[in-house]
């Protein structure tokens, strides 16, 4: 899990700073700089900041790696400003088609294609929506859905306490 951590924060990395090297990337160890509630906020550097939360796995579950990016000046294709990114890694095996949701409480689910798999897991990186992201701030609890199969769907469980906290540190 270390080393799925550690490849996941290093995208976060990639897409939070442009002007670095590769290789100061991958040397750079992150430090935690707070928890709030189950999210922590894990910098590289002064100013490289997400904030994360790691769903190990159940019985019913599968483990999942949550990353929240907060980026500078950042549109969208019609000139929006992003305000947040999200990174999502959950186990390989998962049925692709049917992409990735997101339930926050029990709203209604938003869906986000994968982008690729890697050794460690299958990767979604998608804007937050304004609306999703003020769901998530005011949320108890989110939910990522995603398919082992085209009709068989597995909820894991995400902690939203401490999400506007850790949201503002960024």
């Amino acid at each position: 899990m270390r080393k799925l951590l550690a490849t996941f924060a290093v995208g976060a990395v990639v897409a939070l700073s442009h002007a670095a090297t590769a290789q100061t990337q991958q040397a750079a160890e992150p430090s935690i700089k707070a928890t709030h509630g189950s999210w922590e906020v894990r910098c590289y550097g002064a100013t490289d900041c997400v904030m994360t939360q790691v769903h190990r796995r159940t019985p019913s579950t599968a483990d999942a790696v949550f990353t929240v990016i907060k980026p500078a000046g950042l549109a969208d294709n019609n000139g929006q400003t992003i305000e947040a990114l999200a990174e999502i890694v959950v186990p390989l095996g998962v049925y692709l088609p049917n992409g990735l949701g997101l339930q926050v409480d029990s709203g209604e689910p938003r869906a986000a294609p994968f982008e690729r798999c890697i050794p460690d897991g299958c990767v979604v990186r998608a804007p937050i929506s304004s609306a999703m992201l003020a769901q998530m701030r005011a949320g108890g609890s989110a939910f990522l859905i995603l398919s082992r199969s085209p009709t068989e769907t597995v909820k894991v469980p995400m902690s939203l306490s401490g999400f506007t906290a850790a949201f503002n540190e960024l």
